[in-house]
């Protein structure tokens, strides 16, 4: 070795050894300081905080398939995404995904065992098993089928399956029917070849037959099956003896088949719209041709049932379709006719397949009974459309539908809104029980067909989903256990002139057994409408107090509307309130949508939520924000334009705000949040930032390899906390690869013009009521309010005697404005007391629902944008403390929410926590002191767009997001609170062997989830709520990083006053003034020695008096 080697590889030892003690130094200030309060802090987070994805409620998004279990009363589902859900009784049910994802197209149950026989598009079949041990049940795939050979050069696609004793039969698109064995799930030499039937079939019928297109086991005869192909041949096939008993050929193309009880007759439905009654023993002709649609040429009847019933009574034939194509072609139709009654059921979305079932079926038959006195019975008719699930009573005049315990159509009207309110009084949940009741008067008084399964009784909590819908409808659904029902619906529609009905007025939900025409004879049925008269109806903002009975909802074209439960039922003269938020701004020139006119007169409003009064905001834009004080009986309502507060005691408007800046008062429409830049500007932009990559580029291959050291050295404590991801907790890496693993710097945020690209910067996202000091020594009512510019706007309120409160006006005067530096939207506004929970109404604490808050000062502020969180303290606004996302991980919080995390193993002990959904789809928690991240998991694809927007927290910890447009996923991110399925199926005993263990485990049907924080642990800064867990060892890495942001004190410099209010008795609309004070910077110096080494003097936030 020469000794400039020697020299270059003794100097490389010595730089291993430096970044070494280095990184030690660092890793033993930052990670091993208090190992053993850490501990207990990550034991404590592990009974705090869960991530669990457990349910879905709604409708299964793109179902395919249905089957009826008749013996343990079960309904399965498959969709197109291969998903396989079985329901029973309420609050039973079992979900699995096929692994292939491919789309389910046929489901066979296998009678009281438990097990489904499933058929996806790629020709494979699968065995599905339901398990349980003690109410913990799972669906598991037990076998798999999917070696299907050749067959003499025909196609061995399956075209249908049909359960045959303790066979299988397998009809293909080549005209064969295999046989399978279900207990081994393989094949049998056994097969019924084409050719050989041809060989047994009169000359006359001797030519290709075409696929088989149904198979019909014989009732009577265990060893019969009724083989139908595609070009009308129907024979009767004795399998045991390999026969053919009879031959029938129909003229048009075969759809179906189904035997009457006796096992003598059956009925055939064909592509011309008839259906055909045979005979056995009477000839290969039929007895009888019916096209019930007809004379003219009809649609197909895909299926067609025949059942016999009660007593002397006609029998019933229901089928689908074939009606006449003409004049009815864009009908989905399902005809039930018996005797002189003939009803077609007349939906509005397309009819997949259809059940009957019947009390003969689900009761074991006496086999020596006389085969004619055995009877069907059937008692309700099942169908599945595209976009909902009906179940029909049969056996109750005029055939009324069934109220659905779960698989309800939340998408009947497009959702737009949505709300969570836990915890519900017994007496509202009984007024809500008995309006809906009233409502829901014309459906079933019949108990509910599918009671498979026994469920554990746990102990409930009444919780309510509230959804609003484009067809101004809000649906109120009970989410209290694993199923989802619809409680009741308010119709705000109604309440003006574009909406009104006289019969939803009235009952709220159409009439289902009322029938449209005389012939054909229509009835319409279902709830799916996804068309809207007119979408200024749509619902986009509610709020329901559950201890004042008080519900608000806020719409499109920017009315408010305040309800009140009511028990009886009453007539009401309902008037309009009017608030103009832009004044007499000569500039502005709205030209969107005109506002809705109220109905005018007395009203009559059944028992329920009935309209007390309509607030109507000018322009009428659509509601982005609202927030309801009902022990003030104060609202407050934004729009892209500005936010108004509003009295709906005295039913007048207090004060309305203009966000609007001089260059946004050219706006002409509510086109929300839009980026419309000119093409020119793009470029300039574009080239600008391509620019400075450039320059940043050539600067660090001009530094040179001297260079960097120095840098290395100089920023190594930096990079140590530069990124609240990466650091604390991380394994050391080996000396070759430290500086790939080196944390990220952080990110550079593009500063936004605000007063030029014409965005929607005034748009007011977020509203708060709270009680709080606006000064050092007084606290009083106050409304915040945040905007898409970074502002937020403190009013202080002033109520009068609780005895005058009807006789004097309430006042309120702009107290405080904040201005973010970096002006990102704030989309989340809250006051803390001195112990960090945040304040409950007055209302929650009379009734025994919230805590006390600490009302002695020491408030906070949380102010939470989009790319980063940050605490003031109140009234000075004094910054504590900053979370920075967007900063340091490049995501954006979208929806925000304060929760309370329980103890799974101490109900006594709780925290109060930040929980939000970021445009990655990540879940974090937060604590509320420190800002500590409890919890990162990646639950959403970035890509679901709509699913993250939609993402809505409760204050229990829970969580639910659109998985589709049908259907609403259930997550939890609480250790302590969890719904999920405790049932179990009662099986005969032998069905189970011990070895049965599942083959493959399929996951119920949840994205498998990364929790980010599981490899740095020490990293989630840990919540300081425990008064038992100090955490005084554990630095906040963000108290030393604090921006300058402007904040204006009206109340102490009366010169510049509220001037962005403006009065409603005045004609003058006066602006806040917009410039920005220079504040001298006040470095901010951290306790810890780390801290103190490494991080930089950056300015702190000031108060402007």
């Amino acid at each position: 070795m020469s000794e400039s080697d020697l020299t270059k590889d003794i100097s490389m030892t010595s730089l291993i050894s430096y970044f070494r003690h280095r990184y030690d130094k660092i890793k033993g200030d930052v990670v091993h300081s208090h190992p053993k309060e850490s501990e207990i802090r990550q034991r404590l987070k592990k009974e705090l905080y869960e991530y669990n994805q457990i349910l879905f409620h709604g409708f299964p998004t793109k179902p395919t398939a249905i089957a009826h279990d008749p013996s343990l009363s079960l309904l399965a589902v498959g969709t197109k995404d291969g998903a396989l859900r079985v329901y029973g009784a309420s609050d039973v049910e079992f979900c699995a995904v096929h692994a292939c994802r491919e789309t389910v197209t046929q489901l066979l149950f296998i009678p009281g065992e438990g097990r489904i026989i499933t058929l996806t598009c790629d020709n494979v079949l699968h065995l599905w098993e339901i398990n349980s041990d003690d109410f913990t049940s799972t669906l598991v795939e037990k076998k798999l089928f999917e070696e299907f050979g050749t067959d003499g050069g025909k196609s061995t696609t399956i075209s249908v399956i049909r359960h045959f004793g303790e066979k299988l039969l397998l009809g293909t698109e080549g005209g064969n029917v295999h046989i399978m064995l279900l207990s081994s799930f393989k094949l049998t030499e056994n097969v019924i070849q084409q050719d050989v039937i041809m060989q047994n079939v009169p000359e006359d019928f001797k030519v290709n037959p075409g696929a088989v297109e149904a198979l019909q086991p014989h009732p009577t005869s265990p060893d019969k099956v009724l083989i139908g192909y595609d070009r009308g041949l129907i024979v009767l096939w004795d399998v045991k003896e390999s026969s053919a008993e009879a031959s029938f050929n129909a003229s048009q193309q075969l759809e179906s088949l189904c035997w009457h009880r006796n096992g003598t007759e059956f009925l055939s439905s064909h592509a011309d719209g008839s259906y055909s009654h045979w005979v056995i023993g009477e000839g290969p002709q039929p007895k009888e041709e019916t096209t019930p649609y007809g004379p003219y040429p009809c649609k197909p009847i895909s299926k067609i049932v025949w059942k016999t019933a009660e007593g002397e009574e006609e029998p019933f034939v229901i089928f689908t379709d074939g009606m006449e194509r003409r004049n009815y072609a864009d009908r989905f139709t399902v005809s039930v006719v018996q005797g002189p009654k003939h009803v077609t059921f007349d939906f509005t979305s397309r009819v997949l397949d259809f059940l009957v079932l019947s009390k003969a079926d689900e009761e074991q038959a006496d086999t020596d009974a006389d085969l004619d006195s055995i009877r069907d019975v059937p008692h309700s008719l099942v169908v599945l459309l595209e976009e909902e699930l009906v179940v029909i009573d049969l056996l109750s005049n005029g055939w009324p539908p069934h109220r659905l315990p779960y698989m309800n159509s939340v998408h009947a009207s497009a959702i737009t809104a949505s709300s969570h309110v836990s915890n519900v009084p017994e007496s509202l949940w009984r007024k809500i029980l008995d309006a809906g009741n009233l409502q829901f008067s014309s459906y079933s008084k019949k108990d509910w067909p599918i009671k498979g399964g026994e469920r554990r009784e746990v102990r409930k909590t009444r919780d309510l989903l509230l959804t609003g819908h484009e067809d101004g409808s809000v649906k109120l659904w009970d989410i209290s256990a694993v199923s989802m029902s619809l409680l009741y619906k308010v119709n705000t529609a109604s309440y003006f002139e574009e909406g009104f009905s006289e019969n939803e007025t009235a009952v709220g939900i159409r009439d289902p057994t009322v029938d449209e025409d005389d012939w054909p004879p229509f009835r319409k049925i279902g709830n799916f409408d996804p068309y809207t008269d007119d979408p200024r109806l749509g619902v986009q903002r509610m709020f329901l107090c559950p201890v004042s009975d008080i519900l608000v909802v806020a719409g499109t074209a920017g009315q408010v509307i305040v309800l009140q439960m009511e028990r009886e039922q009453r007539e009401l003269d309902v008037k309009l309130s009017k608030v103009n938020l832009v004044g007499d701004r000569d500039n502005f020139v709205w030209k969107g949508h005109e506002s809705l006119t109220l109905v005018g007169g007395e009203v009559r409003y059944n028992q329920g939520f009935q309209p007390q009064c309509v607030l109507q905001m000018t322009p009428p834009a659509a509601c982005t924000a609202l927030s309801v004080h009902t022990e003030w009986q104060l609202l407050s309502a934004g729009t892209a334009h500005g936010f108004c507060l509003f009295d709906f005691c005295q039913r007048q408007a207090i004060t309305a705000t203009c966000t609007l800046s001089a260059t946004e008062t050219s706006a002409t429409d509510d086109s929300s949040m839009s980026r419309r830049k000119s093409f020119k500007k793009s470029l300039r932009e574009s080239f600008r930032r391509l620019r400075r990559r450039r320059s940043m580029s050539k600067t660090k291959k001009e530094s040179g390899a001297a260079n960097r050291l120095q840098e290395m050295k100089a920023g190594e404590e930096t990079r140590a906390i530069s990124s609240p991801r990466a650091n604390a907790g991380r394994k050391l890496a080996p000396p070759s690869s430290i500086e790939e693993d080196m944390p990220h710097a952080e990110r550079a945020i593009e500063e936004r013009n605000v007063t030029g690209d014409g965005s929607q910067y005034s748009m007011v996202r977020c509203l708060h009521f709270a009680d709080t000091y606006l000064t050092p020594t007084v606290h009083s009512p106050s409304l915040l309010a945040g905007t898409n510019a970074g502002k937020v706007y403190i009013f202080s309120i002033v109520l009068p005697a609780y005895d005058r409160r009807d006789q004097e006006d309430v006042t309120a005067k702009l107290s405080k404005e904040i201005t973010l530096k970096h002006q990102a939207p704030v989309i989340g506004l809250a006051i803390v007391d001195g112990t960090y929970y945040p304040l409950p109404l007055a209302l929650e604490v009379q009734n025994g629902r919230a805590k006390a808050p600490d009302m002695s000062g020491n408030h906070k502020l949380l102010v939470i944008s989009e790319e980063q969180f940050k605490i003031f303290a109140m009234p000075t606004m004094k910054p504590e403390d900053k979370w920075k996302l967007t900063a340091h991980e490049g995501s954006r919080t979208r929806r925000v929410s304060t929760c309370t995390f329980r103890s799974r193993s101490d109900e006594q002990y709780n925290e109060m926590d930040i929980a939000c959904v970021t445009n990655t789809g990540q879940l974090s928690v937060y604590t509320i002191k420190g800002l500590r991240r409890q919890m990162n998991i990646e639950a959403l694809n970035r890509s679901d767009i709509n699913g993250i927007a939609s993402c809505l927290f409760a204050s229990t910890g829970e969580g639910f997001f659109l998985a589709s447009s049908s259907e609403f996923a259930r997550f939890s991110l609480s250790a302590a609170k969890l719904v999920r399925p405790l049932c179990k199926l009662n099986l005969k005993d032998g069905l189970r062997t011990p070895e049965g263990t599942p083959q493959i485990i399929v996951e119920n049907y949840v994205r498998p989830c990364q929790t980010l924080d599981e490899t740095h642990p020490v990293n989630n800064r840990d919540s300081l709520a425990s008064r038992e867990v100090s955490m005084s060892g554990d630095q906040s890495f963000r108290s030393a990083d604090m921006t300058q942001d402007e904040v204006i004190d009206y109340g102490h410099d009366e010169r510049r006053g509220p001037a962005s209010l403006t009065s409603l008795g005045s004609d003058e609309v006066n602006h806040c003034p917009t410039e920005v004070n220079e504040m001298a910077e006040q470095p901010s110096n951290p306790s810890s020695r780390l801290l103190q080494e490494t991080s930089e003097q950056t300015p702190a936030d000031q108060v402007d008096d």
